[in-house]
């Protein structure tokens, strides 16, 4: 009897630890899967952040690390003006997966780029050149269809293949170092017709090609300074011997006068006129009257 009470009690141990094994994994196990979510979500959280970084032309030639916990979003480095470390802290706040951002950028005036960071930036400038150049040429009735690759490298841009005219390989030339950022051209295009005239334009004349040109420059330069408008893509640009005219709607004053200095800037603008108009927030509907 007492061996049977015996077997009994333990039997009750064993299961009592067996349910207590059960009960401990059973729980352990969804907080280490939720751990292990969440660490791959703070990862990609932070692969997002350093790719939003390296595409800002102000931020991606520093050194900044960037660390995620619980989406939460950590900033280190150096940087050298406040208005870069907000610009930093901003750019991590809109990108998606960050719900908040310790931001403990130093602003150090001396602080240079890093190697790394200056040979990245340099080559996102290049690689942007390039496209930009591409675009224009693409779109421009003169050079359209004809056989010119392009290479940039530290925002050298040499031309090479074969266009029909003499005119034309100027065209290209000159189309190049009207791009933004560009610090040279080389050019190797070779010519099929030598002996065509130079006032040969197929389809446009000079002037038009020169206007609609410096009015696709002063948008690229207004698209390079996005991040300072509200919405860039409502403003345009028209170019006419010389003078562009602005037109479309900025959100503030600000911004009309930072537009035009933009344009101002632009290399072949002699004049701006500025027709910018400021959008005027909604006026709030009156209250009643007391009394009434």
């Amino acid at each position: 009897m007492v061996r049977r009470i015996l077997v009994f009690l333990l039997a009750l141990v064993v299961l009592g630890v067996v349910i207590g094994v059960v009960f401990r994994s059973r729980w352990r196990m969804p907080q280490a899967a939720h751990e292990v979510a969440q660490k791959a979500t703070d990862s990609a959280t932070t692969g997002k952040v350093k790719v939003a970084l390296a595409l800002s032309k102000r931020l991606s030639a520093y050194d900044i690390s960037v660390d995620t916990h619980d989406g939460i979003v950590t900033l280190t480095g150096r940087v050298p003006s406040e208005i870069d470390r907000e610009l930093a802290a901003n750019v991590t706040k809109d990108t998606v997966g960050v719900s908040q951002v310790n931001n403990q950028l130093e602003v150090d005036p001396g602080v240079t780029p890093s190697d790394a960071g200056a040979r990245e930036s340099a080559r996102v400038a290049d690689l942007e050149i390039r496209a930009d150049l591409q675009e224009r040429l693409s779109s421009s009735e003169q050079l359209k269809g004809q056989n010119i690759q392009i290479s940039v490298e530290n925002r050298v841009v040499t031309l090479s293949g074969q266009v029909e005219t003499p005119q034309q390989k100027t065209g290209a030339e000159q189309l190049a170092r009207s791009v933004s950022n560009v610090s040279s051209v080389v050019n190797n295009l070779t010519v099929a017709r030598p002996s065509a005239p130079q006032s040969e334009v197929p389809g446009v004349s000079e002037n038009a090609t020169k206007d609609r040109e410096l009015s696709r420059q002063v948008l690229f330069a207004l698209f390079s300074e996005r991040e300072y408008f509200s919405d860039v893509g409502a403003i345009r640009a028209e170019g006419q011997n010389g003078m562009v005219t602005l037109a479309g709607t900025v959100a503030s004053r600000a911004e009309k006068a930072l537009a035009e200095r933009i344009a101002r800037d632009v290399s072949g603008v002699r004049s701006v006129n500025n027709q910018l108009t400021v959008a005027t927030q909604p006026t709030p509907a009156p209250g009643r009257r007391s009394g009434k």
